[in-house]
């Protein structure tokens, strides 16, 4: 998720001015502007020395008035389509050749193509989505499939040829075909695939469309200026087939089999059948590599679904990820297709109609910039190739899972996401190398809306990025649903910024349930916070 908003950092803004100067003209505003360095050259002037594979692609960015951009001295990660499959571009377009497109359609594409201020290498690639956005907005999704290196595909469609192509304004991966902009959201693919109809039909029933199909929803800053938030989900959908095998043909065998009423209303959360689909969608994007991040030392971990105080279990099995594994009869569930690229998020299929589920305790890691709100309102959300460090600072209409109380009440930069540069040392080294930052005033409290935690005893411990400070600053008190379970931390120390753990004792939740935190600030000044992690205890 990501917020299309005016705060960008200053190189992305730069990078909008130029595509907004090139829109406007026919000429290439840095025709003039082409750097090389000894016998290396930039991106474009690379392709077109190679004019063998990429001279169709040099059309278009030509066409699109971009190729001189792709010289210019930035850094990009560009990924090229040889000819063979710029010729299949064309004629499945209906274009006889490249001087047929439009130069914004050009350009679109081009863009598309680009993640710009950063070089993503091979070495990053992960089964899933690339962290970095690109130019249009878009994650693009590397999938790995049997055969080696040879069988590397970008978006499910493109094979790469070749990797990490230096050019001295950053690196290209060569394709071996056009990318298709992704404009499918989670419920077009939905409504495409004639298989997964009953599982649409649900989704219609329950009053989840709206979500699915939207990419960017309309909003306002606190000056009143329009702002759009992107929204991302996951889906876990099940086949009309693996309906079948299960005695499921239709709504009313699903309806029996939850032992809903028919007359009931589906769109209530607590309906069962509304708990059912809600089950099988995650309101982040989380594709297969997000899916198996577990905590070191961990091969299993709960998920939060849509459907309150309900997880989903995820584990490594040896042979990849399952779900909802039953430690006692071993069976689980299976991915059958992962990383269905949409618009607005990912779908996996899976093998099984995935009732809820009751897993046992795991390790609870609540970080506490993991909310789909921060994702939405943040540009840089979780990058972890920065090339400067980037900052947030949040207005209480932009959270509704975090909230706060400052002193005065009219304090202004209260809370800010920050996110750090690999060369920040101890701050890189945070969970997901992001944290928040809260400066109260004294005596006032920031509050989270926590995750679900199966019922069980645990011992809690909080994690953070302690600044230095010749003097005890940054005093606070944890309260963890209305109680008590720490009543004086020092954010600050003494020695060096580092990144320090405190036990907070043990707490024993009676009920699966969500949870809040309450930090109170008790002098006013900085807090930071990375997470808190629970621990079972046997």
């Amino acid at each position: 998720m990501n917020t299309k908003k005016q705060i960008w950092s200053w190189r992305f803004l730069i990078f909008l001015g130029w595509m907004l100067t090139l829109a406007s003209s026919c000429k290439d505003a840095f025709e003039n502007n082409t750097y090389t360095a000894y016998e290396e050259t930039p991106i474009a002037l690379y392709l077109k020395n190679n004019e063998d594979k990429y001279s169709l692609w040099v059309e278009i960015l030509q066409k699109a008035n971009l190729y001189n951009t792709l010289n210019l001295d930035a850094i990009y990660t560009h990924f090229a389509p040889v000819n063979e499959g710029v010729e299949r571009y064309l004629k499945a377009t209906n274009l006889g050749a490249v001087s047929e497109m439009s130069e914004e359609q050009a350009a679109y594409l081009v863009r598309y193509h680009l993640i710009p201020n950063v070089k993503v290498e091979f070495a990053q690639f992960q089964s899933g989505a690339i962290n970095e956005l690109n130019a249009t907005d878009d994650n693009l999704f590397v999938e790995f499939r049997n055969g080696g290196l040879e069988a590397v595909y970008l978006n499910g469609v493109s094979r790469f040829n070749s990797y990490d192509i230096k050019a001295t304004n950053g690196i290209i991966h060569s394709i071996d075909d056009v990318l298709v902009p992704l404009v499918e959201t989670v419920y077009d693919r939905l409504q495409a695939q004639q298989d997964w109809s009953l599982f649409k039909a649900l989704v219609d029933l329950t009053g989840y469309k709206e979500k699915l199909a939207t990419v960017y929803t309309e909003t306002t800053d606190p000056l009143g200026n329009p702002i759009q938030q992107r929204f991302k989900y996951t889906a876990f959908v099940v086949s009309n087939e693996t309906y079948s095998k299960e005695g499921i043909h239709g709504l009313p065998d699903l309806l029996e089999r939850l032992e809903v009423p028919a007359s009931s209303d589906y769109t209530s959360p607590e309906n069962p059948l509304n708990k059912y689909v809600s089950y099988h969608l995650l309101d982040q994007q989380r594709s297969y590599a997000d899916l198996g991040q577990f905590p070191e030392g961990i091969t299993k971990m709960n998920l939060q679904t849509m459907a309150p105080n309900e997880l989903l279990k995820v584990s490594e099995s040896g042979v990849g990820l399952v779900l909802n594994k039953n430690e006692e009869t071993q069976e689980s569930i299976a991915l059958v297709e992962t990383n269905i690229a949409c618009k607005n998020g990912v779908i996996h299929e899976v093998d099984n109609w995935m009732p809820l589920f009751l897993p046992e305790q795991v390790q609870v890691i609540w970080e506490l910039t993991d909310y789909p709100d921060i994702e939405a309102n943040v540009s840089q959300y979780r990058n972890d190739n920065l090339g400067s460090q980037y900052n947030k600072t949040f207005t209480a209409n932009e959270l509704t899972n975090i909230t706060w109380s400052a002193r005065p009440e009219y304090k202004q930069n209260v809370v800010t996401y920050r996110n750090n540069r690999p060369s920040e040392g101890n701050w890189y080294a945070l969970l997901n190398h992001d944290h928040l930052r809260a400066e109260l005033g004294e005596s006032g409290w920031i509050e989270f809306k926590g995750p679900t935690i199966v019922k069980g005893k645990y011992k809690v411990s909080f994690v953070w990025p302690s600044p230095k400070h010749s003097t005890h600053t940054g005093i606070a008190a944890f309260i963890l649903d209305h109680e008590m379970i720490h009543a004086r931390l020092v954010i600050s120390n003494s020695r060096e910024e580092r990144n320090l753990t405190q036990a907070m004792g043990t707490v024993e939740f009676t009920e699966t349930t969500d949870h809040t935190l309450r930090i109170l600030s008790l002098d006013g000044r900085l807090i930071t916070m990375d997470y808190l992690q629970f621990d079972p205890v046997e």
